[in-house]
């Protein structure tokens, strides 16, 4: 849930903003010692509805079936990542969960997580963050938001099939929103080398503050990436174009601001300070030899606002939107020295406007020459139209395949917490799974979540193509 505001966070985050030292008194020494989590079969309703496909000039060619359920989520966020053996996990509400089968069969991944009112129902359940690192390996974050305030880390560990979480006692206070991102090392984290970072951050106020891990446990080192930034000489650089299998699978949400390099190091493009206004620098890196955060002068250009991947051919796939109406997704096999680029605009009859500036995702897959963007797009009479656009990107100019129109495009919805008369639908995901099939989040009028408040609640789902 985004663009929340209390007197209390805000003073308790300013302190944080002094030094490191200041935040790490707020949350305590370190974290718990872990413990493991059972995955639990839920029998939970699913059903297969269809929509209209769109060839590239915007005609409807036929229809597209696909499997609906209400996964995990709470009540405004649903969340989807895929592994490469084609694990679909799903990690915007309290608990992970994950399908197998592309939906078939979904399973509830549980820990010791504080009473928070049935965890969902009653009020809105935690919010969570997921990505995914080498191997299949799932690193998630999920803070409890009405039972005390707690951060709680996971890990599945692939080659042992095991499951592990622990507290996060150093954060700021109110971890509103979670994000999460894997970077390749090495880096020197702690004195120590370590083969790779998770970078996670949250707030209701700033998410300059963020937490570094070596694990995806043990969150315990500060970075305040202002300060950093400030404090650094800036250095030329240029994106190396590495091949790794990795990067089609641990490319974060959007609003982690971040961008984990192919051949190992973390870019950051969110760089002006919530609070400030401070920015010291368009492009930061993180120094492998400090963990903290450089300013750079990058060979080569990125959009201002774009969401920006790489895939496991080390080629860049960045969107970004023009105005309103259309988005531009645009490739380069060179670092971002040089850009080739199509505009993708929404069907006659499916919406002719974002709904908000930033309700649009990309995954890029490098193994199979595509790139997957989801936006949602609001008519007239400010419904929203949640629509796919698959993007050929086997050669330097990206070609527009088709576009799926996903759910019926009959609610008007909300994005944050000024919403109080119409359902929430906050953020937009993706996922490309291996065999070209893709998992997408949607609402419409069917998307029922009924809670002991509002037997009639709306709340966002997942839909994966058949």
């Amino acid at each position: 849930m985004r663009h929340r505001r209390t007197t209390a966070a805000f003073a308790c985050v300013a302190i944080a903003l002094g030094s490191a030292t200041a935040f790490a008194t707020i949350g305590g020494p370190g974290p718990v010692p872990s413990s493991g989590a059972t995955p639990t079969l839920v029998p939970l309703p699913v059903r297969v509805s269809s929509y209209p496909v769109y060839d590239a000039r915007g005609r409807k060619t036929g229809m597209a079936s696909w499997r609906i359920s209400r996964a995990g989520g709470n009540c405004c966020e649903t969340y989807v990542a895929a592994t490469p053996t084609g694990r679909i996990v799903e990690a915007g509400g309290t608990y992970p969960w994950y399908t197998d089968d592309q939906g078939k069969h979904w399973y509830e991944v549980k820990f010791d997580v504080p009473d928070q009112n049935d965890n969902g129902p009653t009020v809105a359940g935690g919010e969570g963050a997921t990505v995914v690192g080498p191997g299949g390996d799932i690193y998630g974050v999920t803070w409890d938001a009405y039972s005390g305030d707690h951060l709680q880390a996971y890990r599945y560990t692939a080659q042992t099939r095991t499951w592990a979480v622990s507290e996060v006692v150093m954060k700021s206070p109110f971890y509103d929103r979670p994000w999460l991102t894997y970077a390749k090392g090495p880096f020197t984290l702690g004195g120590a080398q370590v083969n790779q970072i998770l970078d996670v951050t949250g707030g209701g106020i700033t998410k300059d503050v963020d937490t570094l891990s070596p694990d995806g446990e043990d969150y315990s080192t500060p970075s305040y990436v202002v300060n950093d930034e400030k404090a650094s000489t800036p250095v030329n650089f240029r994106i190396p174009v590495v091949r790794n299998p990795a990067a089609d699978w641990w490319q974060p949400h959007p609003g982690t601001g971040t961008i984990p390099l192919s051949g190992g190091g973390l870019l950051r493009t969110a760089n002006t300070d919530d609070v400030t206004g401070a920015n010291p620098c368009k492009i930061a890196r993180l120094d492998p030899a400090t963990s903290k955060w450089q300013c750079v002068n990058l060979s080569g250009h990125l959009q201002d606002g774009a969401i920006v991947r790489q895939d496991s051919r080390g080629y860049l796939t960045e969107v970004y939107r023009n105005g309103t109406t259309s988005l531009t997704l645009a490739t380069s096999r060179d670092g971002g020295v040089h850009w080739s680029s199509t505009t993708l605009t929404p069907p006659p009859g499916t919406g002719n406007q974002l709904e908000t500036p930033d309700l649009f995702n990309v995954i890029a897959n490098g193994k199979l020459q595509q790139a997957v963007v989801t936006a949602r797009w609001d008519d007239s009479k400010n419904h929203g139209h949640d629509l796919v656009f698959r993007v050929d990107t086997s050669k330097a100019q990206p070609k527009l395949m088709r576009t799926y129109a996903v759910g019926k495009g009959d609610i008007e919805t909300g994005n944050n917490v000024a919403s109080v008369t119409m359902p929430r639908f906050d953020y937009e995901t993706i996922a490309l799974l291996p065999n070209g099939k893709i998992a997408v989040t949607f609402d419409d009028s069917t998307c029922l979540q009924p809670s002991t408040r509002d037997p009639n609640h709306d709340s966002p789902e997942v839909a994966i193509l058949v």
